[in-house]
């Protein structure tokens, strides 16, 4: 009886240890695909980090809104860029000729009365600048001397040249017609709030269109 028991013992622990090394074998292979989905939820979570930073980068690089103000004549133009000098935070800006004036004129700038200006006729006459006359027509040059009207801006500097050299200092080159230049203002925006004032300040010039900028 007493080899029989021990037989049976043997069998006995043969059979727990061949089952404990089942275990150990079977839950390896859990082990290691627990340790594949780790790393697979960390790549997931870097790359939608990534995806969040190219993000931000690029909303961050954006370029500011921009539109097209016009058209100004040169009055305008000056008034309105004064006024947007004053928003906050002020918007980045750039004036385009969009058509020049037909002719240039030089002028001597409006004197206090006609007898003045009279009087200013007489001396530049006397220098041999006859082809000048008194500004009579109503318009802020008004008591002004013109000294020619030039289709070509290289004529007028010429002539201009000429009246410096004998000494008339005061004289200047303008537009003609007046306010005939046509302009338009390219404004850059960081915020739809700066958009908002930029617009609304155009509306109170009257007559003018916006658009986007090409």
């Amino acid at each position: 009886m007493r080899p029989l028991f021990f037989l049976l013992l043997l069998a006995n622990a043969i059979v727990l240890l061949l089952l404990q090394a089942t275990q150990q074998f079977g839950s390896e292979p859990d082990r290691m695909s627990q340790q594949v989905n780790a790393e697979r939820l960390n790549l997931v979570d870097v790359s939608g980090q990534s995806a969040t930073s190219e993000s931000s980068s690029a909303s961050a690089t954006a370029k500011p809104a921009c539109i097209e103000i016009g058209d100004f004549n040169t009055q305008t133009v000056a008034s309105f860029e004064q006024q947007l000098a004053k928003l906050s935070p002020k918007p980045t800006s750039e004036r385009r000729l969009v058509q020049a004036a037909s002719s240039q004129q030089i002028f001597i700038p409006p004197l206090p009365t006609e007898d003045a200006a009279s009087r200013r006729l007489a001396e530049l006459r006397s220098l041999g600048f006859t082809d000048s006359a008194v500004i009579r027509d109503d318009s802020p040059r008004r008591w002004g001397i013109s000294l020619g009207r030039f289709s070509r801006s290289e004529l007028a500097e010429a002539h201009l040249e000429k009246l410096r050299a004998a000494g008339v200092s005061d004289a200047r080159i303008g537009e003609y017609p007046l306010n005939a230049t046509r302009y338009a203002i390219r404004v850059s925006m960081e915020s739809a709030e700066s958009r908002d004032e930029v617009k609304a300040l155009a509306t109170k010039f009257g007559g003018l269109t916006l658009r986007a900028c090409h």
